[in-house]
């Protein structure tokens, strides 16, 4: 395996832990919030670094046999027929923590979002390859959709008047 193709796939493995994380923290925040929306939005949160790990072991997967890079779509069909034992799931227990809030955890969710978006644009400013541009170019718009959903969330919860970046109400006449 060529110095190149190692650190591709370094930085591949980088991103499955950091998607576990990701759905490991989602998990917990949802058990921990006592709102049924924020519940809802942590479960859907959790949902898709599910799929995250799937997608990106598949193309993990695919590199370290030498094959070329896929796009993230074609790499969501292929994980589609994959096993889901080949899936990376978390061993570690999901369990509500004491003092775990709503708004913590969106803080805590929305600086790791926002990580990720910057790790994902790194990856893709450095990759040689189309393909490979092209499937952390769609992560980066999946994660980049993640942080406007917990902002907005964030703007609800602290009361700011704001909902996806659109003032709600004005004080003016």
């Amino acid at each position: 395996m060529s110095e190149k193709r190692e650190a591709q796939v370094e930085a591949l493995q980088i991103a499955l832990d950091t998607e576990k994380k990701g759905y490991l923290f989602y998990k917990v925040a949802a058990k921990s919030s006592k709102d049924p929306k924020g519940q809802e939005v942590f479960e859907h949160l959790a949902k898709d670094e599910i799929e995250h790990m799937g997608v990106i072991a598949t193309v993990f997967e695919s590199l370290t046999n030498n094959e070329p890079w896929m796009t993230y779509e074609e790499a969501v069909n292929k994980f589609g027929v994959t096993p889901r034992e080949k899936i990376i799931f978390p061993d570690v227990p999901e369990e509500a923590q004491e003092g775990f809030d709503d708004l913590r955890a969106l803080e805590e969710a929305l600086e790791f979002e926002i990580k990720a978006v910057q790790f994902y644009t790194a990856q893709a400013a450095e990759a040689g390859d189309e393909n490979a541009r092209a499937f952390y170019q769609s992560l980066i718009e999946i994660e980049a959709s993640h942080v406007q959903i917990i902002q907005a969330e964030l703007d609800s919860l602290m009361g700011t008047g704001f909902w996806l970046g659109f003032q709600e109400i004005s004080l003016e006449h």
